[in-house]
């Protein structure tokens, strides 16, 4: 893998008929994928890396995997009285007033603040 002179970005194999000669010939050239640089070369090494497949398929959820990155705490969820909830701070309304916590509990989604 080549990278620009120019930008650093990823360097392109390109193919192109040469016809200024009396024969047209068929060049290899590398150019940037960001910026007008390119340079002619004589060869290029192509290395194949077999991709195995998945055994399973893991489909994540944004939302889900965004709460799971959040600290939980021990705290008992007002609707299902689970033990667990996932919490934040936000600032809700002037600067000049403490940031409310938030909760959202681990097993049933619900939300809520602390009073």
């Amino acid at each position: 893998m080549q990278f620009c002179p120019k930008c650093n970005a990823k360097l392109q194999t390109k193919k192109f008929e040469d016809t200024s000669g009396s024969k047209p010939k068929t060049k290899l050239l590398l150019s940037c994928i960001s910026c007008d640089y390119s340079q002619e070369t004589k060869r290029v090494k192509i290395k194949e890396v077999p991709v195995e497949p998945a055994t399973t398929i893991k489909v994540v959820d944004a939302k889900a995997e965004k709460l799971r990155s959040l600290p939980t705490t021990k705290i008992t969820c007002p609707k299902c009285r689970h033990n667990f909830a996932y919490f934040w701070d936000k600032q809700t309304s002037s600067l000049e007033r403490a940031s409310t916590q938030f909760f959202r509990c681990v097993s049933c989604s619900h939300t809520w603040r602390a009073n």
